[in-house]
């Protein structure tokens, strides 16, 4: 029942998929890590601009507060494309019907927005061990 080039087939490819995705790893961080990083930087910029002295502990609160809110964002971006909601959509706005690829899609965007909002409760986090 077994066929045994078949399973010599797949055994041998995937270290190939495997080698596969850990290249595409750096790739799909890349946005939402220089995105993070660059909405520390302002936020630090215009907090030591305005408060002066406390800015380290207001700095944690809005990288948790912006980062929170990013998690809602991508949650949304996500489920915006699912069949029902764009049945609702097609219905009440007149919007596109739903299509698998434009679901993909926002799965993909709404996941780079939870990842950069991830790496901004860390980067909060990493503040307030500071």
């Amino acid at each position: 029942m077994d066929n045994p080039e078949r399973k010599d087939k797949l055994t041998a490819t995937l270290p190939e998929k495997l080698k596969e995705k850990a290249r595409r790893i750096p790739a799909y961080l890349k946005r939402p890590l220089l995105a993070a990083v660059s909405i520390t930087c302002v936020d630090a910029l215009v907090l030591l601009l305005i408060s002066g002295t406390s800015w380290r502990a207001t700095l944690v609160l809005v990288l948790l507060l912006e980062g929170g809110l990013g998690l809602l964002a991508g949650a949304g971006v996500g489920l915006s494309s699912t069949p029902s909601i764009s049945k609702v959509g097609e219905t009440a706005l007149g919007t596109a019907p739903w299509s698998r690829e434009a679901e993909r899609n926002s799965e993909r965007v709404g996941l780079k927005w939870m990842l950069g909002s991830c790496l901004l409760i860390g980067i909060g986090f990493g503040v307030s061990l500071l």
